[in-house]
C-alpha cells in the first residue's frame, strides 16, 4: 500500500530529497516542504512565467522508530508530474544508531 508517508523502521540517519515541477503558464508557483513528523525541516521555491520551473532539496536527518517523514505543499501552490516523473521523493537508510 502506498501512503505518501514514510515511517522509519529503526533507529538511524536517513537521507530525503525531492524534487518538484511546475508548468509556468499557471497563476501558482510551486512550494514544497519536507515534513517530520508535522515539523517543517526545508522547502523548495520556484516559480515561473513561461515554460517548466524546477526545486530541489533534501536532508539527513535522524529518525525514531515510527517517525514520520512526507511532503506537504504551500498553500495555493501546484507541482505537476507526468510519464517522465518530473516531481519525485524518495529517501534511504544511511546507517543505524
Amino acid at each position: 500500500v502506498s501512503t505518501g508517508v514514510f515511517t522509519a523502521p529503526v533507529r538511524g540517519a536517513y537521507h530525503f530529497e525531492f524534487y518538484v515541477s511546475a508548468n509556468g503558464h499557471s497563476s501558482h508557483g510551486t512550494a514544497a516542504f519536507l515534513v517530520k513528523n508535522n515539523e517543517q525541516i526545508v522547502a523548495a521555491l520556484e516559480r515561473q512565467t513561461s515554460g517548466f520551473g524546477t526545486a530541489a532539496n533534501g536532508a539527513t536527518l535522524l529518525l525514531e522508530a515510527g517517525d514520520v517523514v512526507f511532503m506537504r505543499l504551500w498553500l495555493n501552490s501546484i507541482i505537476c508530474d507526468n510519464m517522465f516523473h518530473h516531481s519525485t521523493f524518495s529517501g534511504h537508510l544511511l546507517f543505524t544508531m
